[in-house]
């Protein structure tokens, strides 16, 4: 009987899944295993590296996976530690021909790729990773990944004029599994759910279920808010102002291939505007920022990140620091983004951008603190996006302006007029 151990990470649903599609057509027994977070572990900023948010967020995804297994006769194991020493040893356990996994970009998950592979490869194991969680697959690109460009605007205008971004796959008929006499290596995962705030802007939990509602809400409920997004995008108090998609994407409750096709379902039953390109537009700035954390690996994480051969001496300060992450800077626009964070796990995009030009710019804090408080702290946190982002503002990625300084007394007028959005989270 051929058997193979589905490991799932960011991958956390059954459709539009390379590596769940390939695992159960493939094998007559399929085991899948998910590791759970180290969230006791500090990071060198002295920050948990998983927050109580993300990890509520986190759980939540991962118990509905396991719910939707369940449904089919099949389950999740849930294990603790290092998974590439535990699937060596798992491999043994079940007898296993095969493990198959999602392919990730980021360079210590790339890392854990190649480790896995060597080893698979001298033992007669096959290991595979498929890649599930980008808008295309190299062989769609019209350039090759050494090649492709280095900013945003002509990788975007390439991809526009010479592919198409793919369909998203089926779910496979998930095959029954009894992994019950496996019970006795499950690891145990309890949260401390953060009590909910009434002011957040996303009004959802962790998992496939709440993330087609969040689908729902955008694309088909009320105003159908898709349609006015290059309008509202800047915004930063409500549900509507924004897909709120990332969560979903980011530990892979959706994929980029789902959110497309529902757009263009909508462009083909409602209306193709300024707007609903607009939205195609950042997931096309979530297809550069994967695509660039896999051609820069370890660039992307060092303080000079990709433009080493321009010197820079990283600064910090604790008190600072700590006056940042808890909003208490004396900034209005600032403090009250960062208190939404605390209570949350959530910022807009353009609280992200101001909250990130202060620290580097008027703080002169290392740029890496604040994005290990946003990898921390945010249920959307995925490595390309985040680091990517924090590059871009200090102006370490691939951008040739020296960096990008916010005014964050302008972009209080300019953004939170009347300080709405001040009021609701520092009064």
């Amino acid at each position: 009987m051929s058997t193979c151990i589905l490991w799932f990470r960011n991958n956390l649903r059954l459709g539009d899944n390379a590596p769940v599609l390939q695992a159960y057509n493939t094998f007559e027994t399929v085991i899948p295993v998910y590791f759970i977070p180290a969230a006791d572990q500090i990071d060198s900023w002295g920050n948990p590296t998983i927050g109580p948010w993300r990890e509520q967020f986190l759980h939540d995804a991962v118990m509905d996976l396991r719910e939707k297994l369940r449904e089919y006769g099949s389950d999740l194991l849930l294990l603790e530690g290092d998974p590439v020493t535990a699937l060596k040893e798992l491999s043994a356990t079940f007898e296993t021909n095969a493990i198959y996994a999602p392919k990730e970009l980021a360079e210590y998950e790339v890392h854990e790729q190649l480790q896995l592979s060597l080893w698979g490869k001298s033992e007669g194991i096959e290991v595979q990773f498929f890649l599930e969680r980008t808008l295309y697959q190299p062989d769609d690109f019209p350039f090759s990944l050494e090649n492709m460009p280095q900013v945003f605007s002509p990788f975007r205008r390439k991809l526009e004029k010479y592919a198409a971004p793919r369909k998203a796959w089926e779910e496979p008929l998930i095959s029954p599994v009894d992994v019950s006499e496996f019970y006795t290596l499950q690891g145990h995962w309890e949260v401390d759910t953060p009590a909910p705030d009434d002011r957040t802007a996303f009004p959802y939990r962790g998992g496939v279920r709440e993330a087609w509602r969040a689908l729902e809400d955008y694309f088909w409920e009320g105003e159908q808010a898709v349609q006015f997004y290059k309008e509202t995008r800047n915004g930063m108090l409500g549900r509507s102002f924004s897909s709120k998609f990332s969560p979903f994407l980011a530990i892979g409750c959706i994929s980029a291939a789902q959110v497309m096709d529902e757009l263009d379902q909508f462009e083909e039953r409602h209306t193709s505007n300024d707007s609903t390109y607009w939205l195609f537009i950042e997931l096309l700035w979530r297809e550069f920022f994967q695509w660039t954390a896999y051609n820069a690996g370890k660039l992307f994480f060092i303080p000079t990140g990709l433009q080493p051969e321009k010197p820079w001496k990283p600064h910090f300060n604790s008190r600072k620091y700590e006056q940042w992450k808890d909003g208490e800077t004396g900034d209005p626009l600032v403090d009250a983004n960062m208190k939404e964070l605390l209570a949350t796990g959530f910022m807009s995009n353009r609280g992200r951008q101001n909250v990130a030009s202060y620290l580097i710019h008027d703080m002169g804090l290392d740029w890496r603190s604040g994005a290990a408080w946003f990898e921390s702290q945010l249920i959307d946190f995925d490595p390309a996006s985040n680091y990517g982002n924090w590059l871009y503002i200090a102006g370490r990625g691939n951008d040739s302006r020296p960096f990008r300084k916010f005014n964050t007394k302008m972009q209080l007028e300019r953004y939170d007029p009347d300080n709405s959005y001040v009021n609701t989270w520092l009064n």
